[in-house]
């Protein structure tokens, strides 16, 4: 099976998606605080230091949404440069067409 830039983009929004609301589960569930890395994984995660003292449930719901959709698109990003990156090594190893 040959990998395309489709699935390639597929797989890196799907991690990007995937993350924070693993995250956000830890989080609710065991009661862990974010740290460094929570905040490699999830760079989009400081724009939430807005809803500080917010207590409409749709402005959180909200908030939460548009993070987690500007994680995806920033890990679309990456992907797409480590897909340029990486393309022509694939290509030699014939990974990809």
């Amino acid at each position: 099976m040959k990998l395309t830039l489709w699935k390639w983009m597929f797989w890196w929004g799907s991690t990007g998606l995937l993350l924070p609301v693993a995250l956000i589960l830890r989080w609710k569930l065991l009661g862990s605080t974010f740290g460094q890395i929570e905040l490699i994984l999830w760079p989009s995660s400081i724009l939430l230091m807005g809803l500080e003292g917010q207590r409409s449930a749709f402005i959180i719901i909200l908030s939460y949404a548009m993070v987690i959709v500007a994680n995806v698109v920033f890990y679309c990003v990456i992907g797409s440069l480590t897909w340029l990156l990486l393309r022509p090594v694939l290509r030699r190893r014939g990974v990809i067409g």
